[in-house]
């Protein structure tokens, strides 16, 4: 191996299934050498930094030829796209400072990539895409390896759900496929979970079909999608259909109520405010808040129907639910029932 640094890794992408798949391979990899787990040193995203890294880095290996060091977010917290990295964090003097901070620790990260010990390789773990440009320039040549796991779009969930199915040994017809991949690639941990809850369901030999999906995974999902669509449009008599149909598949009212309802309230006071901001200013703020862009539009859609006031009210009358029942005053179906009537009036 070139002694001018050892293996460097880049492992980044909204595909979180797969990058973790490759993550736990690189781990595997180095456990199955001698010693191989004395010598590898795990990095959180809550840890990472350049002082972190090469502290584990250029330890010696423990009665061994190599180790490796895995860190999460590092990349993504410098180049300001972590989860960290930001709200309102680079105002006045002390965002000014921080970024000069910031620019310090990358310079000091690109040059010490060029002399990472030959006996350790590095393995850097990102969610979502980050810039490996200046990364890839710093590692010597032929040392460095980029992975790249792009969220699947369009026709490619359809080709996810499949390349998981086989993953999992799970023998999905394309009736299944295609159900499974309406689900989206929001969150493809839940969809890969399903995919394994499935092997489960159906019997040895027989391939997993639609009706399977929709007893097993789709059909709280959909019917809760009913419920919140049905709430956010006053549809009393829809809200009631999907409720009850619900809790005869033994959804628990709580459950949903804490899960489900008050989030969609809270979702929608503030889609609600940032359909009042300036477009150059909401963007700013959609992160700050949490909130997905893609379902945004909805949201704000949604909202537009409501007043500040009357979403307030709402929140105020399941908090009086939540309560109630937990205090022993209410029954919660018959108290979600109503509550729900409720909140398909003019509040």
């Amino acid at each position: 191996m070139n002694s001018s640094g050892g293996w460097v890794y880049i492992l980044h992408g909204d595909d979180v299934v797969a990058r973790d798949d490759a993550v736990r391979s690189l781990k595997g990899r180095m456990r199955a050498l001698p010693a191989g787990e004395h010598n590898l040193t795990v990095i959180s995203e809550g840890e990472a930094s350049v002082a972190a890294l090469r502290a584990a880095a250029d330890s010696l290996p423990f009665l061994a030829d190599r180790r490796m060091v895995v860190v999460s977010g590092l990349l993504g917290k410098l180049q300001g796209v972590g989860a960290g990295s930001g709200r309102g964090a680079r105002r006045g003097a002390k965002g000014a400072s921080r970024s000069a901070g910031t620019a310090d620790e990358t310079a000091a990260l690109l040059a010490y990539l060029h002399d990472v010990p030959f006996t350790t390789s590095i393995a850097f773990v990102e969610a979502g895409k980050v810039d490996v440009a200046p990364i890839q320039k710093a590692i010597p040549e032929g040392r460095g390896h980029v992975m790249p796991f792009p969220r699947p779009e369009g026709f490619g969930m359809t080709e996810w759900v499949r390349k998981r199915a086989r993953t999992r040994r799970v023998d999905l017809d394309e009736s299944a496929v295609r159900e499974l991949a309406q689900l989206g690639a929001d969150d493809l941990r839940r969809i890969d979970t399903e995919i394994r809850k499935l092997a489960c369901y159906v019997a040895d030999g027989e391939p997993v079909t639609r009706e399977d999906v929709r007893a097993l995974v789709v059909g709280r999902e959909t019917l809760t999608w009913a419920l919140l669509d049905a709430l956010a449009a006053r549809n009393l008599a829809q809200a009631l259909s999907a409720l009850r149909r619900l809790y005869l598949q033994g959804e628990e009212p709580m459950k949903l109520l804490g899960a489900d309802v008050a989030p969609l309230y809270r979702r929608l006071l503030v889609a609600r405010e940032l359909g009042s901001l300036p477009r150059n200013e909401r963007s700013s703020m959609e992160s700050a808040f949490g909130v997905n862009p893609r379902a945004l539009p909805k949201q704000m859609e949604q909202a537009a129907a409501f007043s500040v006031a009357e979403i307030e009210r709402a929140l105020e009358l399941l908090l009086a639910l939540d309560r109630g029942v937990k205090t022993g005053e209410l029954e919660v179906e018959a108290a979600l029932e109503l509550t729900v009537a409720h909140l398909c009036s003019r509040l």
